[in-house]
């Protein structure tokens, strides 16, 4: 797959911005983001930076604002859909674990924000789980741009260092 991409990419220079964006948000959202790995976004981001098709600084721009948008988007999915989703037989058998959670999720929201920014095996199911806990829209929202500030400025140095062990 990934050798698909580099080839696109070879071939269309001018769209390394697109395929930047829309991995960092297909990693980040709740529906992809258990099937696209941040491997691939990582390595994509390599690859761009050590051809130079862009500069470091949008790399880490694009993939910021993706990142941001899939876990908006991933938040807004949890409030739409998670009280009916709450309500199904399998949730229902869970309740004592689920509240549990929740009460977690209210005490933390905001670091849990930051943290599961960092921890790529929950990185997509944070935003949701948050949507369908208490956690205000607007306390989300400046938790995950902060996250992603974070993450994005992590992302960039871990490229430029990757890419000068590359070549």
């Amino acid at each position: 797959m990934f050798e698909n991409i580099e080839q696109f990419l070879a071939n269309n220079n001018q769209l390394a911005w697109v395929v930047i964006f829309m991995f960092a948000f297909l990693e980040s959202f709740i529906l992809s983001g258990v099937i696209v790995s941040s491997a691939i976004l990582f390595s994509i981001c390599v690859f761009v930076y050590g051809l130079d098709l862009m500069p470091l600084y949008l790399i880490v721009i694009v993939a910021t604002l993706g990142a941001h948008i899939g876990d908006v988007t991933g938040f807004v999915f949890g409030k739409s859909l998670g009280p009916s989703l709450l309500s199904s037989k399998f949730m229902v058998k869970r309740e004592k674990l689920i509240i549990r959670a929740q009460k977690f999720l209210d005490r933390t929201g905001s670091y849990t924000v930051i943290l599961g920014r960092f921890v790529p095996a929950i990185r997509p199911l944070v935003p949701f789980l948050l949507g369908i806990s208490d956690l205000k829209a607007v306390r989300f929202y400046i938790a995950d741009v902060i996250a992603c500030a974070c993450w994005g400025i992590a992302l960039g140095f871990l490229v430029t260092g990757v890419g000068s062990l590359i070549g």
